[in-house]
């Protein structure tokens, strides 16, 4: 019996997300208007002692006393943010349930006393983790974790066996779960608390807004994310040099099954290059999440290396292969054939030579595939008949469902979690939507958790951009409010999984 209960245990106990997932995909912190996380009240121990003791006194009151005492000590907390920005990040509601009975402020991976960063925290394991960002100030949540970790170093056996051997951890199954009332199921608390368990969030059917989109906006160079895994497979981010004279002195070959082997230094080909405006997404980048980037690119097309090679046409692999002997993905003779004009040895981002972390001096950018193909510092290009035709990656399949992940994507840019508006004002929300190789045809918003969506139809959309849209929205009533956005795809699929926001308005 005694097994059978901590084996039932080792089942729910679950997981602040102490390891995000293992894909690199990340981004340098925003610059300018990026807001600071909220700033967490510290509490000392004579504090929550009188905090132990208002909540017993108010226990023994009874009427409109302890209405008025229990609204004001349970209500939710208001924290700021070194910009001055209001956060809340539990919803008000008549009653105190969210604070005083499902203890909200209290639970989920970022509850005081857990970690304070997502981010971060990946950072603490006892093994090396590739380390992340979040672009354009999108919030990191447990989605992050769930795309590797979906099919390789399972999520829940890891994060379970972290926490019941830590002696930091001292919570319990509530700490991390919610107990679904329909189902009984026990989810993730951070995953659902907006959804389903909180009360007092405002319902508006039929969201109307000034709505807009744009596939020519540019991501600052300082918020392209990259993707960074090596062929040790340790995710360590490398030091590598950036100076002049290493972008003279770089040589690519060109072997295989060609004409003419022969190897090149980027120089060479300098009057050929071309410059595009190309997205680059990560293949991994999860539901909500914003690993994606829509740059001005300058580099070499792959079909000018491949003229003066002279590829046998009976080859179906090409190989880039990077100076640490990355070679994970090569691609399919099929796509290189069709976007050959389209491939680019990239030297250079907005204008700039690329940073170490985009993989100075060269990187091959692969538009409409997923980012794992998008090699850096490539060394060799190398044309082959392999036994199998490589496959190429273009989302990110959830292996429980057979439905992808990823595609198509949303997310919500610059606004935290909680960010506190005023009643009246308009509210201009942004974000991107994408599905790799096929065309985006619309954007849906909701504000009642999904019960109607409001469709902006796109039109036609180039593949090799994103859609940057933005929806102003202007609340006439203070609030709690969750938005929810999503895309469509020409082919019919729609998210999975929407993006979505939790705002207050007052």
């Amino acid at each position: 019996m005694k097994k059978r209960l901590v084996a039932m245990l080792l089942v729910v106990i679950s997981a602040c997300a102490l390891a995000c997932c293992l894909w690199a995909c990340a981004s340098q912190p925003q610059q300018g208007n990026s807001q600071e996380p909220a700033t967490e009240p510290t509490v000392d121990s004579s504090d929550q002692a009188k905090g132990e003791d208002e909540a017993d006194r108010i226990k023994m009151l009874q009427g409109e006393e302890k209405v008025a005492a229990a609204k004001e000590y349970y209500a939710p907390k208001v924290t700021e943010a070194k910009d001055g920005t209001q956060v809340q990040l539990v919803p008000s509601d008549p009653y105190m349930w969210n604070t005083a009975i499902l203890q909200g402020e209290n639970r989920g991976c970022q509850a005081e006393g857990c970690h304070s960063s997502l981010i971060d925290a990946p950072q603490l394991l006892p093994m090396t983790h590739p380390k992340l960002w979040n672009p354009y100030n999108v919030d990191a949540s447990l989605k992050f974790c769930y795309m590797c970790h979906s099919k390789a170093l399972f999520l829940q056996d890891s994060m379970h066996a972290l926490h019941m051997n830590s002696d930091e951890f001292d919570g319990d199954c509530n700490s991390c779960h919610y107990i679904n009332p329909a189902t009984g199921e026990h989810e993730m608390w951070d995953l659902v608390k907006y959804d389903t368990a909180y009360m007092g969030i405002t319902l508006v059917a039929e969201v109307q807004g000034d709505f807009s989109f744009t596939q020519d906006s540019i991501t600052p160079t300082d918020q392209v994310f990259y993707y960074w895994e090596n062929a040790n497979h340790q995710g360590v981010t490398p030091d590598n040099d950036t100076s002049e004279e290493a972008y003279e002195n770089w040589e690519i070959k060109v072997s295989g099954s060609v004409d003419s082997e022969f190897s090149f230094k980027l120089s060479d080909f300098e009057d050929q290059m071309v410059e595009r405006v190309y997205k680059m997404d990560c293949q991994t980048n999860p539901p909500g999440g914003a690993y994606i980037a829509n740059v001005n690119v300058k580099g070499i097309p792959l079909s000018a290396v491949m003229e003066k090679a002279g590829v046998d046409p009976s080859v179906n692999s090409m190989h880039s292969i990077a100076d640490d002997g990355w070679d994970v993905y090569p691609l399919s003779m099929e796509y290189v054939n069709e976007y050959k004009d389209d491939i680019l040895l990239v030297t250079e981002i907005n204008g700039e030579k690329l940073g170490m972390l985009q993989g100075y001096p060269v990187q091959m950018w692969t538009p409409t595939l997923g980012g794992c193909h998008y090699t850096k510092r490539v060394v060799e290009l190398k044309f082959t008949t392999d036994p199998t035709e490589p496959k190429f990656f273009r989302g990110f399949t959830n292996p429980k469902t057979g439905e992808m992940f990823n595609k198509p994507n949303t997310a919500i840019f610059n606004y935290t979690n909680g960010t506190v508006f005023s009643a009246g004002e308009p509210i201009e929300f942004e974000g991107f939507a994408d599905a790799y190789e096929i065309p985006v045809t619309a954007v849906e918003i909701s504000l009642d958790k999904g019960k109607t969506w409001t469709t902006y139809d796109l039109g036609e959309t180039d593949t090799m951009r994103w859609v940057n849209w933005k929806l102003t929205y202007t609340p006439e009533a203070p609030g709690s409010y969750l938005i929810k956005v999503r895309a469509v795809a020409a082919d019919g699929s729609v998210s999975t999984d929407p993006s979505q926001l939790f705002f207050n308005v007052q």
